[in-house]
């Protein structure tokens, strides 16, 4: 294994609650009726002008969410169930977002397993047996690069009597955002986790100008004990080879009970592996990218343990992991110039006016 480089850059302070355009941005709802605007700029279509395939339905278990009350279904097994959407920035990254509820539309009690297709290189599996009797709409979301005018999005049926649905499709255009750490020109990056930690609610668009979704974190138990006790974090997972896996960490000291002499100094384990050490300063935030580093199996641990210099217990404020699935074909990098080009834009669960930002880079 290579020695870990370390990449520090220092960008100027900035307030992360800046005007964001949603340019090029695209929010469908698959199966709606009617179009409209949420947040009084997010605007929700019909799907009826990106695919001709399929039917129409409302589930029969309502969510908060009114994309994820209706759904398009598609009985007919084929590959040529697909929504194809024109892009304003061909050949740019994009985060592509694709909702799912069953909400047993279909009165069968059957949620079904399918696959997920990006201009046919295969995206994902979709389970939805935890979309039904009151769970949780499911997402999966992926940066990708587009390699023409269009984006063509496929549903395939996997199993006899099982049939694909979608209830909601997202796209932003991003620029700046993870460019120094993901390199999308040969793989696609699969979102495992994007958290934030001890926050009272689901953050997205306008506190975070891209429309990324933060997942409320279950505060650790031992976040609020004494200095020499670690912060273990566990998240699931389902791959059974191995896979790249990038992690990025954000870190915010605002604490104000600081005295002199103080220190909040950490190490970072990843799977048992110390990764890195980071110290953290006052009224400062930090973000730390750590990759590749190879995952499989059912779960992922993170661990955060003081150093024997440290004078206060370890933090963590939000967390994004992402696997990278390698493309048929490599792609040629995008150029310039972008949309949305707005100062490598960190995630609204540490909006604040930034005194010093420092971004470390760490290749395994």
């Amino acid at each position: 294994m290579e020695k870990p480089v370390q990449i520090l850059l220092v960008f100027l302070a900035f307030h992360l609650l800046g005007a964001a355009s949603n340019e090029g941005w695209w929010s469908i709802d698959c199966g709606g009726s009617s179009s409209r605007v949420v947040d009084g700029s997010i605007s929700w279509e019909i799907d009826t002008n990106y695919t001709k395939a399929g039917s129409n339905m409302r589930v029969r278990q309502n969510q908060a969410l009114e994309e994820m009350n209706t759904l398009r279904f598609f009985p007919n097994q084929t590959d040529n169930n697909c929504y194809i959407i024109p892009l304003k920035f061909p050949g740019y990254n994009y985060i592509v977002r694709a909702g799912f509820y069953y909400g047993n539309y279909d009165g069968l009690s059957k949620p079904p397993t399918f696959d997920l297709k990006l201009d046919r290189e295969n995206w994902t599996t979709v389970n939805t047996s935890s979309s039904v009797d009151g769970g949780l709409p499911i997402y999966h979301e992926a940066i990708y690069l587009t390699r023409s005018g269009n984006l063509t999005v496929c549903l395939v049926q996997t199993r006899d009597g099982e049939v694909p649905f979608i209830s909601s499709l997202e796209g932003v255009p991003i620029t700046n955002l993870y460019e120094e750490v993901l390199d999308t020109t040969t793989a696609t990056l699969h979102l495992v986790a994007r958290t934030n930690f001890g926050g009272s609610e689901v953050i997205r668009f306008p506190d975070d100008s891209y429309n990324r979704v933060w997942t409320r974190g279950a505060i650790p138990p031992n976040c609020h004990a004494n200095v020499s006790i670690p912060i273990d974090v566990n998240l699931p997972l389902q791959y059974s080879t191995p896979l790249p896996a990038y992690f990025v960490f954000y870190f915010a000291d605002l604490a104000s009970t600081r005295v002199q002499g103080d220190i909040r100094t950490m190490k970072i384990y990843i799977n048992g592996q110390e990764k890195t050490t980071i110290t953290l300063q006052v009224e400062s935030l930090k973000g730390i990218a750590i990759y590749p580093m190879d995952v499989m199996g059912s779960t992922i641990n993170i661990t955060l343990i003081p150093t024997n210099q440290s004078t206060l217990p370890p933090m963590i404020n939000g967390m994004e992991i992402f696997t990278r699935h390698d493309l048929t074909a490599q792609l040629t990098p995008p150029m310039g110039p972008y949309p949305n080009d707005i100062s490598k834009c960190l995630p609204s669960l540490l909006v604040i006016v930034i005194h010093t930002i420092y971004f470390v880079a760490l290749f395994i």
